[in-house]
């Protein structure tokens, strides 16, 4: 089998997972490399490899209408990239394939840093690793996981996140799994897991480990990334502990969850808990707090299909075309 980066070249580099599992930290100590670059979340990669209105025949993308849907991203604003130049890029490179324009956009957002490789931190991407696997053959994906009772009493300080200690043992089950299941998929030449805690434990043994994974030389500034925190998290106020070295407890579910909200949040997601080897508070659980959890379960899986079919039928509207 020939190795993904015998294909293209370089790997692309992905970070994904469930979002506070600790992506933006290995972003950060990863971007501290003399060679790589990684903008913050884009979010179009997958959206608009499936637009249809975008490719003129098979694979082919029509670079102008790309480009007038990238100039409508904020990742792709995000990106510092300018529109011209992008557009004189595409023009003279003229990409085959909707893969290869995105890896022209992102070999310019590294060469703009004076770097020559490139990866994306997307965290929602985990639950994507096989489309975009298929993308980019080249592609190695880095699963960050962490205590999902820390994930979400950090999500619940969010505007962004779920508001409940339910919803966040759903979503974070659910990120979880399926990047698991795609990386078993995978094979480990191609996707690693990273445990937040661990990386905190040892920094310096697992940046070395990423380094080999991603096919990166080690570089000692990776372990300084917060002399850098300002530029590399410009505008992020989300992301104040990448100031600080490693640093652990920022959040604590022993003492910030109460006892209800911890027995929740282990009957709807205490067998993963487990699978990974993290410490569960309750050894039996009750009967009312698994009733509690059935009905919040159903909650959150009730707002999932209406935010689903809103999706539907606002995507049906903008391609219905009127004869």
């Amino acid at each position: 089998m020939m190795r993904s980066s015998d294909a293209v070249g370089d790997p692309f580099v992905f970070i994904v997972g469930r979002g506070r599992s600790g992506t933006t930290l290995v972003r950060a100590m990863l971007t501290s490399h003399s060679d790589l670059a990684i903008p913050n979340e884009t979010h179009f990669i997958v959206p608009l490899s499936r637009d249809r209105r975008l490719f003129q025949s098979g694979d082919q993308p029509n670079v102008e209408a790309l480009l007038s849907k990238l100039r409508r991203q904020p990742g792709f604003r995000s990106m510092g990239l300018d529109n011209d130049e992008v557009a004189q890029l595409f023009d003279s490179e003229r990409p085959g394939t909707y893969s290869d324009a995105i890896r022209l956009l992102f070999r310019m957002h590294a060469r703009n840093q004076g770097k020559n490789r490139f990866g994306d931190k997307t965290p929602i991407h985990v639950l994507h690793i096989e489309y975009l696997a298929d993308l980019f053959p080249e592609a190695r994906f880095i699963h960050l996981i962490r205590d999902g009772r820390d994930v979400t009493l950090s999500i619940m300080d969010q505007h962004w996140g779920p508001e409940s200690v339910w919803e966040g043992a759903v979503y974070w089950k659910r990120f979880v799994q399926a990047g698991r299941l795609a990386g078993a998929r995978l094979g480990s030449d191609r996707y690693m897991e990273l445990r937040y805690e661990s990386l905190l434990d040892e920094p310096e043994e697992h940046v070395r480990a990423l380094c080999d994974f991603v096919a990166l030389d080690f570089d000692p500034s990776m372990l300084r990334y917060f002399e850098k925190a300002d530029e590399i998290t410009a505008g992020e106020n989300h992301h104040r502990s990448i100031h600080l070295p490693p640093t652990k407890n920022l959040r604590n579910w022993r003492s910030e969850m109460s006892a209800a909200d911890v027995e929740l949040f282990e009957v709807l997601a205490g067998d993963l808990l487990s699978e990974l080897g993290y410490e569960r508070a309750n050894t039996h659980v009750t009967f009312p707090a698994r009733t509690r959890a059935a009905v919040k379960w159903c909650s959150v899986q009730g707002s999932r299909v209406k935010r689903s079919l809103r999706k539907r039928t606002k995507r049906a509207r903008k391609s219905f075309q009127p004869v």
